[in-house]
């Protein structure tokens, strides 16, 4: 796997990504077991799914934009959320 250590961010912007992460995987969690059936439950859930995606997304590209990290296509910006270091990462 090629990864490329390419900046680092701040402990109090490494747990607002670290938030937005987690919520993440705690949404995908929950859908791969909701019951379709109970709508009002699903459609809820989606739309929530929705929002912290395009706030994940925009935490990236804000931070991308402010510490002018490199992109490469077919790559993706990862974190440590132990160092706080930002890795460029080839999918």
């Amino acid at each position: 796997m090629e990864r490329r250590l390419i900046g680092s961010v701040s402990e109090q912007e490494r747990d607002e990504i670290r938030t937005l992460f987690e919520r993440k995987n705690g949404l995908n969690e929950l859908f791969k077991v909701l019951d379709a059936e109970n709508e009002a439950l699903y459609n809820k859930l989606v739309a929530d799914m929705s929002v912290t995606a395009t706030k994940f997304q925009s935490w990236w590209d804000e931070k991308a934009q402010k510490y002018q990290w490199d992109s490469l296509p077919d790559h993706r910006w990862e974190i440590d959320f132990d160092t706080c270091e930002i890795f460029l990462v080839k999918r």
